[in-house]
């Protein structure tokens, strides 16, 4: 697996997921000032794991602690 899909984080642990998977590809910058809501996160998060070898890959728990992040943002 490739340094977007390893980490040692735990699941529940959404700011180290976000700032693990989702900052190799976007500053943490721009994820805090999107502002999205919980069903704008739910799909652009949905759209990044979609990407295939770009994207990261989430486990159901960790999408979960993730979105639930999100949205303190």
């Amino acid at each position: 697996m490739s340094g977007l899909h390893s980490s040692e984080v735990s699941a529940g642990d959404g700011q180290a997921i976000m700032e693990t998977r989702c900052t190799t590809c976007h500053g943490a910058g721009r994820i805090e000032r999107a502002g999205h809501d919980l069903d704008g996160w739910k799909s652009t998060v949905d759209r990044m794991i979609g990407k295939g070898n770009f994207g990261p890959e989430l486990s159901d728990a960790e999408r979960e602690a993730l979105l639930n992040y999100l949205i303190t943002l």
